[in-house]
């Protein structure tokens, strides 16, 4: 059998079978492509694994329609064709699943089992007629014809690639990167395309259909390579670049090799089928030796670009050791690069200390350039990296999916194409921004390897150009001390005049509470007559007068109101109660229970989050009035956001104090109001919502108690206030 195959007259010209062989190549060299690019990861391993099965499979179909023999057709299908029919299923499947690394891990042992299945099913064909029993004369020439088995296998078929679609469907769905998401979509649109590869099973069952199976697969194969490498990160251009290299370095090798078999073909018939793996064992060897001495080597003879480039990287780092001056630095750095690389646009940023931000340095055709910030996701991910980021390719990675905005925000800022930070010892020191090149072309894989090669270098030369400077710059700061010197004078000044203007601020507050005192004094009396009067007239008035009667009431009562908290206001520390051991839980369960119902009616809720705490020196009557302030203040507040309320009183012990939190939903207070807040007569209220005092005399209450008061307020979300009290 082995010397019929090579027979050249058991073949003939069949121009239908010449599509299937043609694209059975492609794809095969399309999975070898990816491979060779870049890392070998698990994706490109389970990509080429796959395509070289759809090779094998479309060019045996290939072969076998260009048979006269059907006898040798019939075995030549059931081991070689049916090979890529067979183990493809499996390879897809391992292929989709890459694609999620946890998904992944737990579908190993399936993705053994599967191949499991795929090898018996493949000795099946082989030794028994089962699935191939043998071959129809179709017009388009020999096909093969259905064994009793192949009906099992179709259906472990058509099985395993739904279980593929299921488990790229939920790829799809658990994606978070935007290009992922996108990608999926594309391999969804492939995946469709090839099931209309199955068409070529009607054949098998003497259905008389044009095998056109070569057709979807090299769309599937395409797509998917596609998804591989833009996923990747790839250098497209260069792809290509390696590509035609690697094809015709490939062909000047290969040629003699082919002329060698060609010669010798003849021979290959009587030889047994023992001394034919001998022979296919020899060329395998050969082939190998090929791959790993003779194609590197034919391989430098088209990289002349990367050769220039490294002696102009030897010759710059000689010239760098001269350099000391930074800017003479930064000239001849933006000189090798406009030259060499035809860099249009470049700038170089550089971390000033005095401003903890990294500034300008040099701008080359770009203008109106910003500081940036000294410290940020996006620079800590330049220096992490250490190595030159391309702006196409990287806003794909997954990996920047938490700033990717800053970074594409970036990018088009500075106009730049390609950034190269400068990290020495684990610190970002700068960083180059690259541009749109002046020869309109991308930035291929030998000139970023340059770059990469450049930094090292370049990085050190900045490090002690900055640092020379900076020595510079310290001569320049000795000779102005005395200048500084006298500023701080001048600034110590200012700050003593600020801290006498608080004591003056101080002794207004006291004065102020002196005479709220006697204010309060003096009107309290006059009020008690007006109510006293108001009773006896609504004795005696008719019911005209009654509502009259009742505003006069009214006023006068908030009258007493705020008088009453004016003499609180102003009230001394020696007329108070001494404090107590007093438990701040149950203070706040009366203080709740006492206004719940009525804040219910308003649609707030009030709950509490109390622990054991160690008592606290107070007074409970005080401290209820205190809370009860809190509490009205954040009712107040949540009906002025108009919106359902929630209020959370909470008590915790916090290092040597205990905590109280007042936390409520409601309107918020502005920073500017937020610093007036304990100020007496200070209110944000309308007129007659409020006094101002209610915060004044809860601040005064606490300070006797020895305790603090703190705010934290956001507009349009709430606030929090803060009680610290000392442990008992």
């Amino acid at each position: 059998m082995m010397n019929s195959i090579f027979d050249p007259q058991l073949f003939y010209w069949n121009n239908y079978a010449l599509p299937h062989f043609i694209v059975g190549v492609l794809i095969t060299l399309e999975g070898l492509f990816v491979l060779f690019q870049g890392k070998k990861t698990v994706t490109h391993i389970a990509y080429t694994v796959t395509n070289v099965t759809a090779g094998i499979w479309l060019t045996g179909v290939g072969i076998a329609c260009s048979m006269t023999d059907e006898a040798v057709a019939t075995v030549f299908s059931r081991w070689y064709t049916w090979f890529g029919i067979i183990f493809i299923t499996p390879a897809v499947y391992f292929f989709i699943v890459t694609w999620n690394a946890s998904l992944f891990r737990r579908k190993v042992k399936w993705i053994v089992f599967h191949y499991l299945c795929a090898l018996g099913f493949y000795l099946i064909c082989g030794l028994t007629p089962g699935i191939v029993e043998g071959m129809y004369p179709y017009p388009t020439g020999f096909f093969p014809k259905a064994g009793p088995l192949e009906a099992v296998f179709i259906v472990w078929f058509y099985a395993l690639m739904i279980l593929s679609f299921k488990n790229f469907l939920r790829i799809h769905r658990e994606a978070e990167a935007p290009l992922l998401k996108k990608n999926t979509k594309l391999m969804f649109i492939a995946y469709a395309i090839a099931f209309l590869g199955s068409i070529e099973y009607l054949p098998n069952y003497g259905i008389r259909a044009f095998p056109v199976a070569f057709l979807p697969m090299f769309l599937f194969t395409t797509i998917i390579g596609y998804c591989v490498i833009r996923y990747r990160l790839m250098d497209i251009e260069t792809a290509i670049h390696m590509t035609v290299m690697w094809v015709t370095t490939s062909a000047v090798a290969v040629l003699p090799f082919a002329g060698i078999i060609y010669t010798i073909q003849p021979m290959m018939a009587d030889l047994s089928p023992l001394a034919a793996s001998l022979y296919f064992l020899a060329m395998l060897f050969v082939f190998y030796f090929y791959y790993r001495a003779v194609q590197p080597r034919l391989g430098k003879l088209f990289q002349r670009q990367h050769t220039n480039l490294m002696a102009v990287l030897e010759r710059f780092s000689a010239e760098l050791v001269h350099l000391k001056n930074l800017r003479d630095l930064l000239q001849s750095f933006a000189r090798l690069l406009r030259h060499e690389l035809f860099v249009r646009r470049l700038s170089v940023y550089l971390y000033d200390d005095s401003t903890k931000r990294f500034l300008p340095a040099i701008a080359k055709g770009i203008r109106n350039l910003r500081p940036v910030v000294g410290h940020s996701p996006l620079l800590e991910w330049l220096t992490a990296t250490d190595g030159a980021v391309v702006g196409t390719l990287v806003v794909s990675d997954p990996a920047v999916g938490g700033f990717k905005s800053e970074l594409e925000s970036f990018f088009a800022e500075t106009q730049s194409q390609v950034i190269l930070p400068f990290v020495l010892g684990g610190r970002l020191i700068g960083f180059a921004n690259l541009g749109r090149k002046s020869n309109l072309r991308r930035y291929g894989f030998n000139e970023i390897h340059f770059l990469n090669r450049l930094k090292v270098p370049v990085t050190i030369a900045l490090s002690n150009s900055v640092r020379f400077e900076d020595i510079r710059k310290l001569s320049d700061e000795l000779q102005l001390w005395n200048q500084v010197l006298e500023e701080r004078v001048d600034q110590r000044t200012r700050e003593l005049a600020k801290m006498q203007e608080q004591l003056v601020q101080a002794e207004k507050l006291a004065t102020l509470g002196t005479l709220a005192g006697g204010v309060a004094h003096e009107i309290n009396n006059p009020l008690t007559a007006v109510l006293t009067n108001a009773q006896i007239l609504r004795m005696s008035a008719g019911e005209d007068d009654m509502e009259s009667i009742s505003l006069i009431e009214e006023g006068a009562k908030r009258c007493q109101g705020i008088v009453q908290k004016l003499m609180k206001y102003a009230r001394k520390t020696a007329e108070e109660s001494p404090l107590k051991d007093t438990d701040l839980r149950e203070v706040v369960k009366s203080t709740v229970a006492l206004l719940k119902f009525q804040f219910q009616q308003e649609n707030i809720t009030i709950e509490t989050e109390l622990v054991d705490t160690p008592p606290v020196k107070g007074i409970s009557g005080e401290l209820e009035q205190v809370f009860t302030n809190l509490l009205v203040n954040a009712k107040d507040a949540i009906l002025a956001a108009k919106r359902t309320g929630k209020i959370v009183v909470g008590i915790q012990e916090a290092g040597e104090a205990v905590e109280l939190r007042v936390t409520d939903n409601g309107i918020g207070i502005s920073k500017e109001n937020l610093k007036k807040i304990f100020d007496p007569f200070f209110t944000t209220k309308d007129v007659g919502g409020g006094t101002g005092l209610g915060l004044s005399v809860s601040f005064g209450i606490l300070k006797r108690h020895g305790a603090s008061i703190t705010a934290q307020s956001e507009p349009g979300k709430g606030s929090v206030f803060v009680i610290r009290f000392p442990r008992s």
